[in-house]
């Protein structure tokens, strides 16, 4: 690796940080999610046979605590008050934080 992409890699990593870090420092963590469904379990783990930590009505907003949902894309790590887990991401919906 040459000094110039090392350089370039650093100062790319430096303003990712700095994008990531306001958003987390305000509490919002990676993006809101808006329950759809009527009722969703929030569980310990991304499998739907993990145990269930808590429930969220429709319309309570979820903070997203990771920057990507699982590999398949199906679970997305939340934090609902004090509790985290994970929710499918099915019944949710992307929002801007408020």
């Amino acid at each position: 690796m040459t000094f110039r992409a090392m350089v370039f890699g650093l100062a790319a990593a430096a303003s990712l940080a700095a994008t990531i870090a306001p958003a987390q420092a305000a509490g919002k963590g990676f993006g809101c999610f808006l329950v759809t469904a009527s009722e969703v379990n929030i569980r310990a783990r991304p499998y739907s046979d993990a145990k269930v930590v808590g429930t969220a009505l429709k319309g309570d907003i979820l903070i997203k605590r990771k920057m990507l949902c699982t590999l398949r894309g199906y679970w997305c790590a939340i934090r609902a008050g004090s509790v985290d887990g994970y929710v499918d991401k099915a019944f949710m919906e992307k929002i801007t934080c408020p």
